[in-house]
């Protein structure tokens, strides 16, 4: 009998292997333990555990199953594994190796966190000449070139010097700790396994392999000469090059037969233009399959695994992932993301205010289970937000930077988060809320503040798991538990790691710790043997399935290819006979067409779109279509065609008596009223239910926190001047400048940063020029200032109802002309301006009709009341735009002898949108009115 067994593409594997087994062991009482069975992963062994109790029938001892690393060790060190220990800690073992005895490679990085990423990749480099058992001497050849000049920056060409060397005191190391790693035990494995014992085994099986690493070779050709071996191939070498190089080490043909046994799978071609209609296609493709048990799906990408659960999860009953979840899709992560982001971006005790808010409005803390109710957190950030972003004006509203500790000693904040949670009845008191800041403040951003080493960021990880397990509602949603747990395995990992204590700047140290997170999985529970397989490509090995369904079969992920060394030159992986990409690219191509080759029906979906196109292996099995049915076009690709309805359902709330009466009291504003003139809906969401949409805060330096900043500005500036006639002067300008200083680092911080810097500039190039032009204004037109950020309120009667109204002026003026002047400054765009209220005279009036013509009613109902308090005075109101220094008055100098009958005319479409806001039959409707 041949001792390699060729099983052709079409058959399934495992079969032939389990047959082999049966008839000549199992069937004839043989000791079916002194049998070892390797295959590249662990898989294989239950399905052939399965099937062979399902022959035999009646209790047995199984053959004893190997994975090739298992192996490896095995041929290597027996039984007695050395440990492999932590990544990471291999990374610090070659940096120490390389300032020990070739300080000059780590010049620029001298300190570990700098080192890092080229330790990564050296210790790539060292895995894969160990893996094809690369001599010292190729190396030496590799260095004396490298003393030449390779064509690649210098301090690469001095690394590339030293190689060797480092391979030389790495491998010591390794052995002087008992540690090892994968190439390093094949290495050893090829040079030891003349010595090794195997009396224990009758025959090894060496199944399904493709490619083998040099160590491989060496290793199975010693057991296959001594008779010990028997190889179980699948494909031919007159099809596949790597199978042709294996048959000419073992003397032995590789074939199928006389000809490649072509395939009959029926094969469907699916284009989609995003992950999410992938997924819906392969929904509808699994409706199809009455047998899900002999289904896959193949996921070249991991990424696409929430997707792809997202819309299979309630379709099919039972399911095996062998990818795992990437920790870096879970809410955990981002949240430990905007906790470092926050940190990185820390200026002493000052964190970036957009930072803090953003950590501070995640869902997870948001939701936190402190104080007597789960909703005391969601109110107290809500009112920090309303407080930084200006919403509730405060000394410490709009600043760019902020200290925890002036959260926490602000007692506005925390008084109208008690009377927010008063109404909502929960009873907590000041110094509650305070504490519970206290305890967000120390977990998400203290602990973090003074990690300068692993071991104290692992300890700031454990404290944060512990506090997110007991105080966080992250159980309810999928996979949490198992990432929270992760996440603390990783955390003591970093405490146990060789160096723990070394010392790192934040910012280095915050990289790692990321780039570790971001590398984590997090293992799926669930039977291989039973339900929907859901597998990455590499996992199918030595597998068939009836029905194959493969995704993203897209360039760049099948196969995916690194075309591009980070660190070792490609010329020298050349010399070095380690170029792997031809290679890699056969491998991804035999394992696919493997797959699909035994096949009934298989399923290839891709996407197509600007950054996506289809794979070179799905070219190649329409060229192969094409060319059996002798004519082009002949495949025919399904192409997502998805039905959208989309129906808009208006919004609407009906009023009812308990809304009637809380409106009747309410004190409306011109805002308010506005908000109502545009759309119903968006008035009742924020003044009736007391809802809004959160702004993105401090993004834009020309946002709400700049109008904030000026507004109190100006008002501490000319406070002074109330009662009085404005001169500004040189003396008043050298205040103003004090007064600009002492503000813009109470909002802004003390930082240098560029982009503050910018802002300062152009704000004081706009201040001065408003200074500027106000000087001029204010000799020759004011007389004095009567009012500086002034809040007034009045009821007034309109047609037997009382109306409470309330009114905030920036600023109003008596002017020497013995007029009244309100001012509003604006900071941003254009405000609308109403036009010819006169023009509605007569006209049936609707919401609709007010809110294009009036389109405001803040600068009327300003008139209206300061008109009642000088009734015999002329008075205006207008905009005061601070970016272009323009001023748009109200009213027209022809219309100042008519303002009662203007004001009337006002006053009469205001008295409409009063008695629709307080009629019981008129909803709050979802129909907004476009105002410009």
């Amino acid at each position: 009998m041949s001792k390699i067994i060729t099983v052709p593409f079409t058959e399934e594997f495992l079969a032939s292997v389990v047959e082999y087994v049966y008839k000549y062991y199992a069937q004839h009482k043989g000791d079916l333990s002194r049998l070892a069975l390797v295959f590249g992963g662990h898989r294989p062994s239950l399905f052939i555990k399965r099937d062979l109790a399902r022959r035999i029938g009646r209790a047995f001892v199984p053959p004893r199953f190997f994975t090739i690393d298992e192996w490896m060790s095995y041929v290597a060190y027996g039984d007695e594994k050395p440990a492999t220990g932590y990544d990471l800690d291999h990374c610090f073992y070659l940096y120490q190796l390389a300032m020990k005895h070739c300080p000059w490679v780590c010049e620029g990085r001298e300190n570990f966190a700098q080192f890092f990423p080229w330790a990564r990749e050296i210790l790539n480099f060292i895995e894969q000449l160990d893996l094809e058992d690369v001599p010292i001497d190729a190396l030496k050849t590799i260095q004396e070139h490298a003393q030449i000049g390779f064509s690649v920056p210098e301090d690469i060409n001095k690394l590339l010097m030293h190689l060797s060397v480092l391979r030389k005191f790495y491998h010591e190391e390794l052995v002087s700790k008992n540690l090892s790693t994968r190439g390093f035990q094949y290495r050893q494995a090829a040079q030891h396994v003349a010595q090794c014992d195997l009396s224990g085994f009758d025959e090894v099986l060496i199944c399904n392999f493709f490619y083998l690493h040099r160590t491989e070779n060496t290793v199975f050709k010693n057991i296959y000469d001594r008779g010990k071996a028997v190889l179980f191939m699948q494909g031919d070498e007159r099809r596949w090059p790597a199978l042709s190089r294996i048959a000419k080490t073992f003397g032995t043909p590789i074939t199928e037969g006389r000809e490649v046994s072509p395939t009959k799978f029926n094969l469907k071609i699916y284009e989609a233009f995003n992950s999410h209609a992938q997924a819906g296609m392969v929904r509808e493709i699994l409706e199809k399959i009455d047998d899900p048990e002999s289904t896959v799906i193949v996921l070249p990408d991991a990424n696409f695994l929430s997707v792809l659960l997202t819309a299979i999860g309630t379709q099919v009953e039972e399911f095996n992932i062998s990818m795992g979840y990437p920790l870096k899709r879970s809410a955990l992560y981002i949240l430990l993301t905007l906790i470092m982001t926050a940190q990185e971006r820390r200026r002493d005790d000052l964190y970036h205010t957009p930072d803090y808010l953003r950590l501070l409005q995640h869902p997870l803390i948001k939701n936190l289970n402190l104080g007597p109710s789960q909703g005391v957190v969601r109110v107290l950030v809500h009112k920090i937000e309303e407080v930084l972003k200006g919403d509730i004006l405060t000394d410490i509203s709009g600043r760019l930077f902020i200290a925890p500790a002036d959260i926490v000693g602000h007692e506005q904040i925390f008084e109208a988060a008690v009377g927010s949670l008063k109404a909502m009845d929960i009873t907590v008191s000041i110094k509650d809320l305070k504490d519970v800041m206290r305890q967000i403040h120390e977990i998400f951003f203290i602990n973090f503040a003074d990690v300068n080493s692993m071991g104290r960021a692992a300890g700031a990880l454990q404290e944060f798991v512990a506090f997110m397990q007991i105080n966080s509602p992250m159980d309810r949603y999928p996979f949490n538990a198992q990432i929270a747990l992760r996440i603390q395995q990783m955390s003591d990992e970093l405490k146990a790691s060789a160096f723990a204590s070394e010392t790192f700047e934040p910012r280095d140290l915050f990289k790692i710790l990321e780039e570790r997170l971001s590398s984590q999985m997090v293992a799926f529970s669930g039977s291989p043997l039973r339900g929907l397989q859901v597998l990455g490509l590499f996992e199918t090995r030595a597998l068939n399935f009836k029905n194959v369904i493969v995704v993203d079969v897209n360039e760049g992920l099948l196969p995916s290819l690194n075309i591009y060394e980070p660190l070792i030159p490609r010329e020298v992986m050349i010399k070095l006979n380690l170029d792997r990409l031809e290679l890699e690219e056969e491998i991804q191509r035999y394992g696919f067409m493997r797959l699909i080759s035994a096949a009934d029906q298989v399923h290839l979906i891709y996407q197509q779109n600007n950054d996506k196109v289809r794979s070179r292996f799905i070219e190649e099995l329409i060229w192969e279509q094409e060319q059996r049915k002798e004519a082009i076009n002949t495949v025919n690709i399904i192409r997502g065609d998805f039905e959208v309805s989309v129906e808009r359902k208006q919004r609407s709330v009906p009023k009812t008596p308990a809304m009637i009466e809380f409106l009747k009291d309410f004190k409306f504003s011109a805002s308010s009223i506005n908000t109502y003139l545009g759309n119903p809906y968006a008035f009742y969401c924020r003044y009736v239910l007391g809802l809004r949409i959160k702004d993105d805060l401090l993004e834009d330096p020309e946002s709400r926190h700049v109008g904030a900043f000026i507004h109190d500005l100006l008002q501490d500036a000319f406070n002074g001047f109330v009662g009085k006639k404005p001169v500004l002067d040189d003396a008043f300008k050298k205040y103003f400048q004090k007064v600009y200083q002492s503000h813009f680092e109470d909002f802004f911080g003390r930082q240098g940063r560029s982009d503050i810097f910018l802002m300062e500039t152009v704000l004081k190039a706009r201040l001065d020029r408003f200074l500027e032009l106000e000087a001029k204004r204010c000799q020759k037109d004011v007389a004095q200032i009567l009012h500086i950020e002034r809040k007034f309120e009045e009821s007034i009667d309109l047609n037997g109802k009382k109306v409470r109204l309330t009114y905030r002026f920036d600023r109003v003026d008596e002017m020497t002309d013995d007029s009244i002047l309100i001012l509003d400054y604006k900071t941003g765009g254009m405000d609308p301006m109403p036009k010819d209220i006169l023009d509605l005279e007569g006209l049936p009036l609707s919401r609709e009709l007010i809110g294009t013509q009036v389109k405001s009613f803040q600068m009327p109902l300003y008139l209206h009341y300061l008109h009642q308090q000088y009734p015999q005075r002329n008075i205006n109101s207008a905009l005061y735009h601070l970016r272009t220094m323009k001023m748009d008055k109200f009213l027209k100098p022809s219309e100042m002898g008519d303002i009662e009958r203007i004001l009337g005319a006002y006053m009469k479409v205001f008295e409409f949108i009063i008695d629709e806001i307080y009629n019981l039959e008129i909803p709050f409707t979802d129909h907004p009115v476009e105002i410009r």
